[in-house]
């Protein structure tokens, strides 16, 4: 009698073992997972199984996992809190926001990849920000496409500092500007920007350096506002068609290497006379009804 009743728990035992195995497994985060435009986010976003949304899968996926997309579709606004690669490579992949930011990016000491989206906003409600950084220690955005937002493109304030970069992106029509850099350090590179309010401005204890990069048709192509401690390197780039070619004021540092700062609507170079816009050589102010002046040229070494 008592060999049956041990049997019985053994068997009992055993049988709330494999559940609870089962559960783990079927609740374990996956070091890659997939979105598609005909998934479901009940799903455990496998590449057989694939989630609907960003925002669905990155439950699923392990810190520093990816997140991939297998076809064209709109996979909507995420927030990511832990390091993560979103990858809209060979797909039409994107991310439509409506009166919200795209991408919210709030995770102490995260690295954070975006690759290969499309990240817009309706113009009847337009979105607040493309992508929002408010707290990270690394983000990268690469080959995206971002426009239509009321505020900024890519608005870079990370509480704790950090750094940014932004390479291959186009970015246009966003009503408050196209990348604001307020805090930490940013990389731009071959950066289209095209009718946005502004196209780089660092406007706040910050440093952005761009190049091989162009701004054009907005309020200010590139500039550094705010304070003395707001600095931006522009090398090898294009400010035309704005307002302002470039805007230095507050005591801000604007520094320009092989630029060209061409037939701007009012100013060439703008200085509220408390900044620098200082020459590293190699540029050319021509076609702007007020060229402005550089405040100092450095000589190359």
């Amino acid at each position: 009698m008592m060999v049956k009743v041990s049997q019985r728990v053994a068997a009992t035992v055993m049988t709330f073992g494999l559940l609870f195995g089962a559960a783990a497994t079927a609740h374990a985060q996956a070091t890659r997972t997939w979105v598609s435009g005909v998934g479901d986010d009940v799903n455990p976003c496998s590449r057989t199984a694939p989630c609907k949304t960003f925002a669905g899968a990155i439950s699923k996926t392990a810190a520093g996992g990816f997140i991939s997309v297998l076809d064209p579709g709109g996979y909507g606004a995420v927030t990511i809190t832990k390091s993560i690669t979103i990858d809209g490579e060979a797909t039409h992949a994107g991310v439509l926001a409506a009166g919200t930011n795209g991408i919210v990016i709030n995770g102490a000491g995260i690295i954070v990849n975006i690759r290969n989206l499309t990240i817009e906003s309706p113009a009847g409600t337009p979105g607040i920000s493309g992508i929002l950084v408010l707290n990270a220690a690394e983000v990268y955005v690469e080959k995206c496409w971002i426009g239509g937002f009321g505020t900024d493109a890519v608005d870079f304030r990370p509480s704790a500092g950090g750094y940014g970069f932004i390479g291959d992106t186009t970015i246009v029509s966003n009503a408050g500007g196209g990348i604001v850099v307020n805090t930490g350090r940013v990389m731009v590179d071959n950066l289209h920007a095209e009718g946005n309010a502004n196209g780089v401005v660092v406007n706040g204890g910050a440093i952005a350096t761009v190049r091989d990069s162009y701004a054009a048709g907005g309020g200010a192509g590139f500039g550094a506002v705010v304070s003395a401690a707001s600095v931006i390197n522009v090398e090898n780039s294009v400010s035309t068609g704005n307002q302002y070619g470039i805007y230095a004021a507050s005591g801000a540092t604007v520094r320009l290497s092989n630029t060209s700062v061409l037939s701007n609507t009012g100013h060439g170079l703008y200085n509220d006379g408390t900044a620098a816009i200082v020459s590293l050589q190699g540029n050319t102010v021509v076609g702007n009804p007020t060229a402005g002046s550089f405040t100092s040229t450095v000589v190359k070494q």
